[in-house]
C-alpha cells in the first residue's frame, strides 16, 4: 500500500506498472531503456520491501520517490534529473 503525504488513513494500492512507467520515462534516452526500467523497478521494490519495518506493507510516497531518485542518481544522473523534475521530493 502507498500512503499519500499528510494522510493518516488514505492508503492507495501500490501500482508496480505506474512505477515502471515513471522509471522508463526517465530512462528512455538510453538504448536499453526497457530492460533498465524493468531491472530498476525490481530493485526499488525489493529495497523498499526489505527496509520497511516500521509499518510492514505500507510505504509513503516520499519513501518511494527518494528510493527511486537515489537509485537513478547512481545509475544515470540524467535519468535522476528527469525523474526529480516530475516527482519532487520533500527537502
Amino acid at each position: 500500500m502507498l500512503r499519500r503525504p499528510g494522510a493518516k488513513k488514505d492508503l492507495v494500492p501500490f501500482n508496480r506498472d505506474q512505477l515502471f512507467v515513471s522509471i522508463f520515462e526517465s530512462c528512455k534516452h538510453r538504448p536499453t531503456a526497457l530492460q533498465d526500467a524493468a531491472s530498476l523497478t525490481a530493485t526499488v521494490i525489493s529495497k523498499l520491501a526489505s527496509s520497511n519495518a516500521a509499518e510492514p506493507g505500507v510505504i509513503t510516497r516520499d519513501q518511494l520517490v527518494q528510493s527511486v531518485h537515489q537509485l537513478l542518481k547512481r545509475f544515470d544522473p540524467a535519468a535522476a534529473t528527469y525523474y526529480a523534475s516530475y516527482h519532487p521530493s520533500p527537502a
